[in-house]
């Protein structure tokens, strides 16, 4: 499986921390430049609502859409630069066997906490895999469909929220258009979840976003009662705590 990875040309310390993750498991990756909102001009009037951080991590990742949309693998992995895999992480991205056929997008990472999935599936060597019913944010590791990633770049030709929210949230519609899955065990986090001596703050800052409307409000509601019923997903889910499986690795944090 190609794995593509976001990384800005100033952040050649995450670079080697990344390729020293890939090597671990012994995976290739290829760098995909990442939008840096310090150095180019970001001016998109849909957007007024997210930080420029928040843009150009968007636009990142939508690079990688591009490149996945206009290539010939069905499947490719997307991973941000602070990424740390599980031990075995390397046999489910040597190939896309394990994926689901109608799956738009996998998240392979964990916050340590639960999340709601749908009935869990066996994909080998102790992990599973279920549709994602809940929020579960963060786009540090997921694999995506090329089919998905053309879909994807036509929805988010304005920028309305965070590619977090856009890909992992039930209350954006962008999401809940979706065939969306969780592994578990999952098989990679952000690096400063389990170090605790890594004080190094992200490069996506983001800014406090201003209050819901009650139409906003509304809307994800809406949303997410879409995505259930296009899932069939109202029955038989489960709360289910999301760890890597490492002796080290933190205890699960109580979900909200």
């Amino acid at each position: 499986m190609k794995c593509l990875v976001i990384n800005l040309d100033r952040s050649t310390d995450r670079l080697n921390h990344a390729t020293s993750e890939f090597a671990k498991i012994g995976v290739a990756s290829e760098r995909i430049a990442a939008v840096d909102a310090s150095k180019e001009a970001l001016n998109f009037p849909s957007a007024r609502h997210l930080t420029k951080p928040e843009i150009a991590c968007f636009l990142s990742h939508r690079k990688c859409w591009q490149i996945i949309a206009d290539g010939t693998d069905q499947y490719c992995a997307i991973f941000e630069d602070d990424v740390v895999f599980r031990h075995d992480a390397g046999a489910f991205l040597s190939d896309d066997s394990w994926v689901p056929r109608d799956a738009d997008v996998v998240k392979l990472e964990t916050f340590f906490g639960q999340v709601r999935l749908g009935r869990l599936a066996s994909i080998g060597n102790g992990h599973s895999i279920g549709r994602l019913v809940g929020e579960h944010l963060g786009t540090a590791g997921y694999v995506i469909s090329k089919a998905a990633s053309q879909k994807l770049l036509l929805r988010t030709t304005y920028l309305k929220e965070p590619i977090d929210l856009a890909l992992f949230s039930p209350n954006s519609m962008i999401c809940a258009r979706n065939n969306t899955y969780q592994v578990t065990p999952a098989l990679c986090a952000q690096h400063h979840f389990l170090s605790e001596r890594d004080k190094t703050p992200t490069l996506i800052q983001t800014a406090p976003h201003h209050p819901k409307s009650v139409a906003t409000k509304i809307r994800g509601e809406l949303s997410r009662v879409f995505a259930h019923c296009r899932n069939g997903t109202f029955r038989r889910t489960q709360k289910v705590d999301l760890a890597l499986g490492w002796p080290d690795a933190p205890p699960p944090r109580r979900s909200l």
